[in-house]
């Protein structure tokens, strides 16, 4: 049976004869294609008003590639797994495209044998309000042209949709063991792990898809020794059957998301091995926020919900049932979202000191010693201080790392202290006798200040408060408290963490944007906005004493090449895999256009673990060896500033990073994305700005970016150098960080 339409061709091979359903389970199964290019991002069956979740985008040998000149993705193909009950009498099958658009393309009269289950009861709309009142805001806040009702029929059509995870057939055995109800998502990535095996060939490949257009490879023949013994022994390479990695979540994926994973045998041919449709929970990046915390705002959503529950038949419930949960659902949304503007005061800044001479014993305890971007701020922040008269500098740290030596050669001494018990603690209780038992070995006596950077050593708040002395806490994360510690924390601790926010003297932000995500902790005024900065003058100096094609030659560089720069830690935060989507999506493209033209693109900040192993077999995967590389981390990063054409910067999720105020200084070409702190240090008109996670719109702007530097346009680089030199310049900005460190220790904040 084909159904062609306009927009949508859709084939069903597979259903029962005449559409009478017998009492159980049935399969339907087919294809579905677009001859206007429409790309299906789901699809589902209502049987009366049951809704029930396909299995979209399969491959279809053969229908691929006459549909679609090629073997895909996208994948034509689809399963739709239907148990209808007694008495239902309409099916109707509807499409999603990439426009969040459904469309209907079937629907018949069913009939459905007598002896087959009733129709399940209903969910009842007050369990649940609670869950979905959040997303529906979210949902309207990243499309507020289309109308709440609509966005509110979305949400409930899903919560109520009734998903059918696919699992291995024989003779293919394993199991999906993240996600399931749940999948965690970092950074526009989410994680994948489980086992699988074939009972007699050998598995060549595993991948993975959520983005219907794009398919992952999983790291797959891993260690599992659990399956290599018992029931499992006959498998082939059944000790060796572990998967690990990590797929794509488009930003505006539909829930519950569809993930499916396809496995290639050495005989060439490819499986459908799993499905499973999960809710996705976001750990770590960038997140659609909530609306204003409004009563007036919360009412509107509620109303909406239950109107479109009421449409798709549910209960609405009585007020004795529907009370709680319109609480449960204010207590969710009240603590999600974000104040109205101007409830936490900044503190003023202090005059300046009364001795600025005066002796002062300095301590400052930073995350790690690592080469990242806030141990190079505190390093450039206490060397600062050590310069001043009186002044000296301890440096404290939890953990062992390269930077102990820069901070070493400046003449500051650095020690170690253990608080992973600290971290650790599973109560309040515990958190204080570790704490207690940490910061007995450290000299009090010796100190007159704290200086705690990033949010991670809000230990040391709790430390120099139960110590008598001043403290300052500089957060450099943009991330909410419970979602940043969430899987490094007991929930125990979070308040203890917030706690550490209210103790400080003076919390202080180097980016506004930083500061609105903690606002709710700052109603006692001790929040304090001040510049980062930027030595224009080792710059200049640093670029006249060293030429770039020497810098190349020193890293093993091609001296000719155009060269575009990514540097950062090599992770997801840093967004590197969106990086080398932009370069495959170019790939052809600037070969065609600069002919001849040798261009590469290098990540600085490689680090070991299974993300670089990931990149560097996508890399492999792409052919993209000869465009694309990765470099260690390293110390001397005004190397690579100096050595660029153009510098990128990726990232999900920063505060203020230095990386785009020293590649300004140095003038060059800037692509970066326009996350938090981000664009208030540079406008359109300094740099090419693109949305996190964003591959088409970043090989867009890199295509810019490399025009200018063909054609010689600097209108960039020098507005760039100018705005960050006009607002950060180091002569201007430390010493504001200095007088309020002053004012601290001489407790007059």
């Amino acid at each position: 049976m084909i159904i062609d339409r306009p927009q949508w061709k859709l084939a069903i091979e597979v259903h029962p004869a005449d559409w009478k359903f017998p009492a159980g389970s049935t399969w339907l199964a087919g294809w579905l294609w677009s001859p206007q290019k429409r790309v299906t991002t789901d699809l589902r069956a209502w049987v009366d008003g049951r809704c029930f979740l396909a299995n979209w985008g399969l491959p279809k040998p053969g229908l691929d590639e006459v549909y679609l000149q090629r073997p895909g993705p996208p994948y034509l193909g689809f399963t739709l797994l239907l148990e209808p009950h007694a008495g239902a009498s309409l099916l109707r099958i509807e499409g999603r495209d990439q426009s969040n658009r459904w469309t209907e393309m079937f629907r018949t009269r069913i009939t459905v044998a007598p002896e087959a289950p009733g129709c399940p009861p209903p969910r009842d709309f007050p369990g649940l309000l609670p869950a979905q009142l959040n997303p529906l805001l979210q949902l309207q806040v990243r499309r507020p042209s289309v109308p709440l009702p609509a966005l509110a029929d979305e949400i409930i059509s899903g919560a109520i949709a009734e998903p059918r995870d696919s699992l291995p057939n024989p003779p293919f055995f394993g199991a999906l063991e993240a996600p399931r109800e749940i999948g965690w998502v970092r950074f526009g990535r989410l994680s994948i792990t489980g086992w699988l095996a074939h009972r007699e060939r050998r598995i060549t490949r595993l991948t993975a898809m959520v983005d219907p257009l794009q398919e992952g490879t999983l790291l797959h023949g891993l260690s599992r020794n659990d399956v290599a013994d018992g029931e499992f022994s006959h498998l082939v390479g059944g000790e060796s059957s572990a998967f690990v990695g990590h797929v794509d979540l488009p930003a505006d994926t539909a829930v519950p998301v569809l993930l499916k994973l396809f496995a290639e045998l050495d005989n060439g041919e490819k499986h459908f091995v799993f499905g499973r449709r999960f809710t996705p929970r976001l750990l770590a990046g960038a997140e659609t926020s909530l609306p204003v915390r409004s009563l007036r705002t919360f009412v509107q959503a509620a109303r909406a919900l239950r109107a479109s529950a009421r449409r798709h038949g549910l209960p609405g419930g009585n007020w004795s049932a529907l009370q709680p949960a319109l609480r449960q659902a204010w207590q969710v949304f009240a603590t999600e979202a974000p104040p109205k503007p101007g409830r936490a005061r900044l503190a003023p800044e202090p005059a300046p000191p009364r001795d600025p001479s005066a002796p002062l014993r300095v301590l400052v305890v930073t995350h790690n010693l690592n080469f990242e971007g806030a141990p190079w701020f505190i390093f450039e922040l206490a060397q600062h201080l050590a310069r001043q008269p009186g002044i000296s500098v301890r440096i404290l740290s939890p953990q062992e790392g390269p930077m102990r030596r820069v901070f070493m050669d400046a003449g500051m001494s650095v020690n170690l202290v253990d608080i992973a018990p600290v971290l650790a603690a599973k109560s309040a209780a515990e958190f204080s006798a570790g704490l207690a038992t940490a910061s007995a070995t450290l000299s009090w006596k010796e100190t007159d200040l704290v200086v705690a950077n990033t949010m991670v050593s809000f230990w040391a708040v709790h430390a120099a408060r139960a110590a008598g002395k001043p403290v300052a806490l500089y957060v450099h994360e943009s991330s909410a408290i419970r979602r940043f510690f969430k899987q490094d924390c007991a929930a125990a601790l979070f308040p203890l963490i917030e706690d550490g926010f209210r103790l400080a003297d003076r919390v202080v932000f180097t980016a506004d944007s930083s500061r609105r995500v903690f606002a709710l902790l700052g109603a006692r005024g001790n929040f304090a906005l001040l510049p980062s900065w930027v030595d224009a003058d080792r710059v200049d100096a640093f670029a006249a004493a060293h030429d770039p094609a020497t810098l190349r030659r020193k890293h093993g560089l091609d001296p000719d090449a155009v060269l575009v720069v990514n540097i950062g830690s090599v992770c997801e935060r840093k967004g590197q895999h969106v990086f080398i989507q932009a370069v495959e999506l170019l790939k052809e493209e600037l070969a065609r256009t600069y002919p001849g033209k040798k261009i590469q693109f290098l990540m600085v900040g490689a680090r070991p673990g299974l993300f670089l192993e990931t990149l560097k077999e996508e890399l492999a995967r792409l052919n993209l060896g000869t465009l694309a590389c990765f470099l260690p981390e390293t110390g001397e990063i005004f190397d690579f500033y100096h050595l660029a054409d153009i510098f990128v910067c990726t990232s999900f999720e920063e505060s203020f990073p230095r990386v785009l105020l020293e590649s300004a200084a140095f003038r060059k070409l800037i692509v970066s994305t326009d996350v938090n702190g981000i664009a208030e240090m540079l406008g359109p008109g300094d740099a090419w700005l693109v949305p996190a996670g964003d591959r088409y719109r970043l090989a867009a702007a890199l295509k810019e970016a490399l025009t200018a530097h063909f054609t010689g346009d600097r209108t960039r680089p020098e507005r760039a150098r100018a705005t960050v030199l006009r607002k950060y310049h180091q002569t201007q900005s430390l010493p504001r960080h200095m007088r309020l460190l002053r004012a601290i220790a001489e407790r007059r904040t």
